[in-house]
């Protein structure tokens, strides 16, 4: 596993009193991943993938971090990724240049900015707070370690 894969790892069991993750190793199938990438037209950044692989889902300082649910699309609803990108688009609040990761109850929005891609793949992570929005993290990774870190 590469140094900053390990490095969020140890982060995350650092700080489980403020995380609930899914069970290392246990996280989303490679069909569900293809099948929310297709639906909402995008490319997945590889940390993402990573994440959702290993971990699934779930909430840090009790704020969900959009997964995959593996459900019916067109039935499923809460955090799953597709649901809230999909929900997001249709009521005008984002457009398919943003992919949707995360909210919270301060009315932030956390988003992956879809015209910016890294040679690796990588996308970087804005914060919109009530129309004023900037970059956040410089990739998923990063943000994960931002919002665990962040003690509001």
């Amino acid at each position: 596993m590469e140094k900053r894969y390990e490095e969020v790892v140890t982060l995350i069991n650092e700080n489980l009193d403020n995380i609930n993750f899914g069970e290392f190793g246990k996280g989303v199938s490679d069909f569900w991943i293809n099948s929310a990438q297709a639906r909402l037209n995008v490319v997945f950044p590889p940390s993402y993938v990573w994440w959702l692989k290993n971990y699934s889902g779930g909430e840090i300082l009790g704020d969900e971090i959009y997964s995959v649910y593996e459900k019916d699309f067109d039935t499923v609803v809460g955090g799953d990724i597709v649901y809230v990108n999909e929900l997001e688009r249709k009521d005008n609040f984002t457009d398919n240049t943003q992919l949707v990761i995360q909210t919270n109850d301060q009315g932030e929005i956390f988003y992956f900015d879809l015209l910016q891609i890294s040679a690796n793949g990588e996308y970087p992570v804005y914060r919109d707070r009530g129309g004023y929005k900037h970059k956040y993290a410089d990739d998923f990774l990063a943000f994960l370690s931002g919002r665990i870190l962040d003690k509001y």
